[in-house]
């Protein structure tokens, strides 16, 4: 590895430190987790990278693979930069060359554009279309949602100010009834983010509380966000005060887990409303 890619690589990290505390001020997070639900496929620090460098970015790619689709990066564009494994596939004598389990040696800088910082060929951004209010639509989503969650969904009448909740002894999600479409759909969604993500934690404090309704509120936004569906008014009124009482190395674990499991959800709900795409 030269010493033009270990001063790149170098930047790329201390951009990354600096970027995480950022992630969590003012708009930067609601931003951040609409970029998230583009780039799920990502890796945690690449889909940082993406954010700090170009927060509106839907699809990127390679000067190179531009090419192959017949787009070109327009002239004096700034290239955004991420880190790209250096791989080794392993011996197929051990019985596995899936790509997932290649020998990473170690990382290089890369350069890649979003689409639009360039111009050409129309291409397929691979985004899912955005939900319509209809309740035929509305139906079908919800229909997904409940077969997507790994436990039994309820909606039933419930009083006071909360709108859901889940029973990790009962293993079942309540959910209020009579809620609005896109209230209903955010609630069920966060429940769903708590019965997978914490399902096996068993500490029980007040820090532990505030960090799985973020978590799980942030997983609730960023689906709903790829779906078209606009929970921010709701969503945000208390996630954007979480990051003063946290850790750096909290702060990036909990995103781990979120961009995780908000790729996890997307990807099983598109499976199960358009099966074999």
């Amino acid at each position: 590895m030269n010493d033009t890619n270990d001063f790149a690589l170098d930047m790329i990290s201390r951009k990354l430190e600096e970027g995480v505390a950022e992630i969590f001020k003012g708009e930067n997070y609601q931003r951040y987790l609409k970029t998230l639900s583009y780039f799920r496929k990502y890796s945690l620090n690449n889909s940082l990278l993406i954010f700090m460098q170009r927060p509106d970015a839907t699809l990127v790619t390679s000067y190179s693979n531009w090419k192959k689709l017949n787009r070109y990066v327009n002239k004096g564009e700034k290239a955004i930069r991420i880190l790209a494994p250096l791989k080794k596939k392993k011996d197929k004598t051990e019985g596995n060359d899936d790509d997932d389990d290649d020998i990473i040696l170690g990382y290089r800088a890369a350069s890649v554009f979003d689409v639009s910082q360039t111009n050409g060929s129309d291409v397929s951004l691979s985004l899912a279309k955005p939900l319509e209010t209809a309740v035929d639509n509305y139906q079908l989503f919800i229909n997904a949602l409940l077969l997507a969650s790994p436990v039994k969904i309820h909606f039933n009448r419930i009083e006071g100010e909360t709108n859901g909740f889940y029973r990790p002894i009962d293993k079942d999600i309540v959910v209020k009834e009579g809620m609005s479409e896109s209230q209903t759909v955010k609630t069920v969604l966060h429940e769903i983010a708590h019965a997978i993500m914490h399902a096996q934690e068993t500490e029980r404090n007040e820090r532990t509380r505030i960090r799985q309704e973020i978590e799980a509120e942030s997983v609730a936004y960023s689906v709903s966000s790829y779906y078209g569906i606009d929970t921010s008014e709701y969503s945000f009124n208390y996630i954007a005060t979480w990051s003063s009482s946290s850790e750096l190395p909290e702060l990036k674990n909990s995103l781990q887990t979120i961009r995780s499991t908000s790729s996890r959800l997307i990807e099983t709900i598109n499976s199960i409303i358009s099966p074999g795409t």
